[in-house]
């Protein structure tokens, strides 16, 4: 049994030196020298998933730096993005399937799933990381509405057909989700995932109205769903 955890153990940490970082927070694009066979995310489309940069060229936008560049995504094919037009964050932690914390967190689980500590460990980090919500809707640093904006994004989800695979390389940073996970445990991390969701958007609900700030505007524009889970918001004590 000692021999096996250690083994285990040595794996896991291989894993972990080949994605030896965790994902950058987004840093201002103009600000960041950008080089071929950097990986790269966009915020707004995190179902593209992880692209690489196959071309890099410096420009200037109104007399400020930044860059063009010429990215591969799984997902969306190639896409020529000027840094000046939004920001990407730079993915530091990759697996040969993919990248970011999530996508580490299941090759370490898949490392060392035969190990009776370790294995259960690393795969309740992995559930724990599947039902996460982005840090935009959470981040107690933004305003309510902001972060009720991030949220209701969210709803664009709806786990069925190709959504639900969107939603799966959005949330695991994997290429190819249904490599890893059948549909039927993807739908079933969704299915926990819409009610973490659903849970948030009513909490934020329930404090813009305890602190008298209007988000009604963003909830009459969202989805029926959307609106039927910031309404239990009202039963809230």
């Amino acid at each position: 049994m000692y021999r096996q955890r250690r083994g285990a153990a040595e794996t896991l940490e291989v894993v972990r030196r080949q994605g030896s970082r965790r994902v950058n927070a987004a840093v201002p694009s103009s600000e960041t020298g950008w080089a071929f066979g950097d990986r790269v995310r966009v915020p707004s489309k995190p179902e593209w998933g992880v692209g690489t940069v196959t071309r890099a060229a410096a420009a200037h936008v109104r007399g400020n730096p930044c860059w063009t560049l010429t990215i591969r995504f799984p997902n969306a094919g190639i896409k020529s993005i000027n840094t000046a037009a939004g920001t990407l964050e730079r993915v530091e932690d990759t697996t040969e399937e993919g990248g970011g914390e999530t996508a580490v967190a299941i090759a370490e689980a898949e490392a060392v799933a035969g190990d009776d500590l370790l294995g259960p460990q690393a795969q309740r980090r992995v559930e724990s990381l599947m039902i996460g919500l982005p840090e935009s809707c959470t981040d107690p640093f933004r305003s309510i509405p902001a972060r009720v904006e991030a949220t209701l994004d969210l709803y664009r989800f709806d786990g069925s057909g190709r959504s639900l695979v969107d939603w799966a390389v959005a949330q695991t940073g994997l290429d190819d989700p249904l490599s890893r996970f059948n549909r039927q445990e993807l739908e079933t991390h969704f299915r926990r995932w819409e009610q973490v969701r659903d849970s948030h958007l009513a909490k934020l609900a329930y404090e813009a109205k305890q602190k008298g700030q209007s988000v009604e505007k963003l909830l009459a524009a969202a989805p029926e769903v959307a609106r039927n889970a910031a309404a239990h918001a009202r039963f809230r004590r």
